[in-house]
């Protein structure tokens, strides 16, 4: 309806002078007349107020949003009119979405420009569109209102949480550890790159005294060293239907491409070079290894889309695919999910056969559901039947984990919160042995 509050509410308001008009016997003029002036003065307003043409309306967002994480959307508004306008704006919000501040209410000068802010929260990762924007304002004379709509579509891409890489300082990761809250977890191994001196304590290697150092500091001074750059790294993305499980009603495999993403950007900044390989029953994206933030950028854009296939993963063939592609010696972190024993013997034959020269890391998720139901105490037969399943399902995870450590491959195999940390701390000490 074109008509506002304010209308609406004269409307009502007339009602008293037409009471008034009865005792003289002239309520039907005074209702004439009261009604005349009002639709004039609406008609007046609705002429005078701007129009479709007089706006022009905008929205300024990242290319990329982070999902789970708050992303800010602008709606800007230029008012080429000469009036002052209360503008209330809704944003066309695909799926997936959540949101805070559902409108938008922005006063815009006369040509001028005003801008007003909402909160999106995305739910999935992939591509998304974004519709149009709606104005609604009322008239100048605040008789009328009016309501407008302008087509900026677009189409908007949900990455893993990227912001999450800044507030856990990953940029300000140092040379020989990565700080997890007070916790630092060093690097083994020599290193073959000097990166500094430093004073002896008690159990360094005296080999690595720095004589002329000493001479001059009157004290016993050694050199430092770090990992060798330009290290491979690939990253084994498995997306079959072993990753479509959830844990807090998060998949597997986006627990997977967040810790990708961590990796990816920690093992850049060490300048080695990354690469990514998705499969399952086929291999469905690579990336050869390569460093630098074009490389980043890269593989964020062969991960972001990545969903989950309802087929079985196909280790050899995904290994054959690497080994035609990728000659050198590489740490192969591997994420994906084995439920029996035997797919771990057939998973560590063929690591064992077709990427001996490569150092393989087999990346699972722990569900701490799974370790409380079978420690729990039974009190009744569906518990009982819960809890021996769960123990079954324990000592099977168990008997995985055996099956590669007796091969001697490197597992890692931790609940969805410490995934992100430990794979890069697991990439961090097997630099030193690549």
């Amino acid at each position: 309806m074109p008509f506002s509050k304010v209308f609406s509410l004269l409307m009502v308001v007339g009602i008293i002078p037409i009471l008034i008009g009865i005792i003289p016997g002239l309520h039907f003029h005074v209702f004439v007349i009261y009604n005349f002036i009002l639709i004039v003065s609406f008609i007046v307003d609705y002429i005078m107020t701007p129009g479709k043409k007089d706006f022009e309306v905008d929205r300024i967002c990242d290319d990329k949003l982070s999902m789970g994480g708050e992303n800010e959307i602008t709606i800007s508004i230029r008012n080429n009119s000469d009036y002052v306008l209360d503008i209330t704006a809704l944003d066309e919000i695909p799926l997936y979405m959540n949101f805070k501040k559902k409108f938008v209410n922005l006063k815009v000068s006369p040509h001028n420009e005003s801008e007003g802010r909402y909160i999106v929260v995305p739910q999935k990762r992939g591509q998304f569109t974004f519709g149009k924007i709606h104005i609604k304002y009322n008239g100048v004379l605040k008789l009328c209102s009016k309501k407008h709509q302008y087509d900026v579509t677009n189409n908007y891409k949900v990455y893993p949480n990227l912001k999450d890489l800044n507030k856990l300082g990953l940029s300000l990761i140092k040379k020989s550890h990565l700080i997890q809250g007070v916790k630092k977890v060093k690097s083994f191994g020599g290193g073959t790159e000097f990166e500094s001196l430093r004073e002896y304590n008690e159990g360094d290697d005296y080999r690595k005294i720095n004589w002329l150092a000493t001479a001059r500091a009157n004290k016993l001074i050694i050199n430092t060293f770090e990992p060798e750059k330009n290290q491979q790294v690939m990253i084994m993305l498995d997306s079959s239907r072993v990753m479509n499980s959830e844990i807090d009603y998060i998949k597997k495999l986006d627990y997977s491409i967040n810790a990708s993403f961590l990796l990816t950007d920690v093992a850049i900044k060490k300048g080695d070079n990354v690469g990514v390989m998705v499969f399952d029953s086929s291999v469905k994206r690579y990336v050869k290894p390569g460093k630098g933030t074009g490389q980043f950028q890269l593989i964020a854009e062969n991960l972001y889309n990545v969903e989950e296939n309802f087929v079985s993963a196909d280790y050899r063939g995904s290994l054959n695919y690497l080994n035609q592609y990728q000659k050198r010696r590489s740490l192969l972190c591997i994420f994906t999910e084995l439920f029996n024993a035997q797919e771990a013997i057939r998973l560590s034959a063929a690591l064992k056969n077709m990427a001996k020269h490569h150092v393989p890391i087999v990346i699972t998720i722990k569900d701490m559901r799974l370790y409380k139901t079978a420690d729990m105490n039974a009190k009744n037969s569906e518990d009982i039947y819960l809890k021996a399943a769960s123990i079954k399902l324990v000592d099977e995870r168990e008997k995985v984990k055996k099956v590669f450590h007796n091969s001697g491959i490197g597992v890692i195999d931790v609940p969805p919160d410490k995934l992100s940390v430990e794979v890069v701390n697991k990439y961090l000490q097997m630099k030193s042995f690549m």
